[in-house]
């Protein structure tokens, strides 16, 4: 008997996954036939898998609000519209009827990325100047907060706060460790209150040399200083004209520079290098840091009113191991964002997902996308895969909270004395708590001390 090889693509679907414009096919019952690879990266989801959702189903699991388009098609109309997502932006929609025969009719749905679009029709034009873009396959992981907030009542309320006084006109600032994802959480704020057009300037303070870091922010005129523009240059506050301005690690921002930050805080207007001409300008602040503002205060490395005049409203914003019940949402997301890279999809052992679930993620968001990723790349072999994930117990029920009554006093050793051994044992615990609420002043509320007393010990004084 003549054996069969499996069955190629057909040319139809390969010549549709290799449009730039998502194609989705709804069956008369308005399931769905058949979506493209591009229709799949701007809906996070994995085309192979949408064939065969109905509406409703593919409407709670998709990174865009479909709502709109589930009300065209109950009331039998077609037409364009525009939706919006976290992880896309703005997409241009539009629904058609596949024919014209009556009830058995099917219908299409277009999707195009308008910011990919946009980025295309400058370059076709020639135009200068054209503004970068993130198309759907880099953006897709970008947060989906419309589902974590349905997951975490607490972060619901956090990012209610941070809308709120975004709507009223407060500045805001979110602290929390490295890793938490409080650019994502800027960008959303943004987003929540902005018009398309309004530009998103996000300042990484900690990564501007101290020499250039006032020209950056507040640009500068013609011939201030030697080697600069002939023409001037614009800063990084006037760019965010109109829309946000993000410092990130605000406090690494030198002390001699705080006081002209202040400066514009308080009278909205800023003086270029070498100008003689205050120019106002017109911005949404918002601010992030990892560090304990009030503490570094207290050290006169950090202004105290600069600290009040950017956290009029502040966004703690947990580690990851205090949300352990976004873990789960997190690694499928991830997951289904890797595969979209991949040919043949990754699926977790219950082994490996349960050693995820237990890790304690010191790193936070960002350590478990960088695992996921090496997960992707060495697989499930316990000699490649990182010693800190793998020495874990997946059948642990509890994951790691981290609190200082997992540190235990070890053996004293020959020679030491009940006084050196007690000071260690204070000394474990109080960095361990230090490390769980990310500052010693937070540190000191949370075992019932002053700050002096954490200063004191953690300088081992007696």
């Amino acid at each position: 008997m003549k054996q069969t090889s499996a069955p190629s693509p057909r040319p139809l679907d390969q010549a549709l996954n290799a449009l730039a414009d998502g194609i989705i096919v709804l069956n008369p019952d308005h399931s769905i036939s058949f979506a493209n690879r591009e229709a799949a990266a701007l809906c996070g989801l994995n085309a192979k898998e949408m064939a065969g959702f109905d509406f409703v189903q593919f409407n709670t699991m998709s990174s865009l609000n479909w709502t709109l388009l589930g009300e065209m098609l109950e009331a039998g109309r077609t037409g364009s519209l525009i939706l919006r997502g976290e992880a896309t932006g703005a997409v241009f929609v539009t629904l058609r009827r596949i024919s014209a025969t009556g009830a058995n009719e099917g219908h299409v749905v277009t999707l195009r990325d308008l910011a990919v679009f946009d980025h295309a029709r400058r370059q076709a034009t020639g135009a200068r100047s054209a503004p970068t873009f993130t198309g759907a396959t880099d953006r897709r992981m970008r947060p989906d907060f419309a589902r974590q907030r349905a997951i975490s009542p607490w972060l619901d309320r956090m990012i209610s706060r941070g809308e709120r006084a975004l709507l009223q006109g407060a500045r805001v600032i979110i602290t929390g460790e490295s890793g938490v994802g409080k650019t994502e959480i800027a960008r959303h704020l943004h987003n929540f209150v902005a018009n398309g057009v309004d530009p998103f300037i996000a300042v990484n303070c900690a990564a501007i040399p101290e020499s250039l870091f006032e020209s950056e922010l507040f640009g500068y005129e013609k011939g201030a200083f030697t080697g600069a523009s002939t023409e001037g240059k614009k800063g990084l506050i006037e760019a965010a004209e109109g829309g946000t301005l993000f410092l990130d690690e605000i406090g690494e921002i030198p002390l001699p520079l705080q006081a002209k930050l202040l400066s514009f805080l308080e009278e909205g207007t800023i003086l270029r290098i070498g100008g003689t001409r205050p120019r106002r300008v017109n911005v949404r602040v918002i601010s992030a840091t990892n560090c304990d503002l009030l503490e570094m205060s207290e050290d006169r490395r950090f202004r105290t009113d600069l600290y009040y005049r950017l956290a009029v409203v502040n966004m703690p914003m947990k580690p990851l191991r205090e949300v352990p019940e976004l873990l789960d949402h997190l690694i499928d997301r991830f997951l289904t964002a890797i595969n979209q890279r991949r040919s043949v999809p990754l699926h977790l052992s219950d082994d490996l997902r349960g050693r995820l679930r237990s890790y304690h993620y010191p790193g936070n968001i960002r350590e478990l996308w960088n695992l996921m990723q090496q997960i992707s790349v060495l697989g499930d072999d316990e000699e490649e895969l990182p010693r800190r994930l793998m020495a874990l117990d997946p059948t642990e029920a509890s994951r790691r909270s981290g609190s200082p009554s997992d540190t235990t006093p070890s053996p004293l050793a020959e020679g030491t004395s009940l006084r050196d051994a007690v000071s260690e044992y204070e000394l474990r615990i109080i960095e361990e708590a230090i490390r769980v609420h990310g500052s010693k002043r937070k540190a000191a509320a949370a075992l019932g001390v002053d700050i002096g007393t954490i200063s004191r010990k953690t300088r081992k004084e007696p």
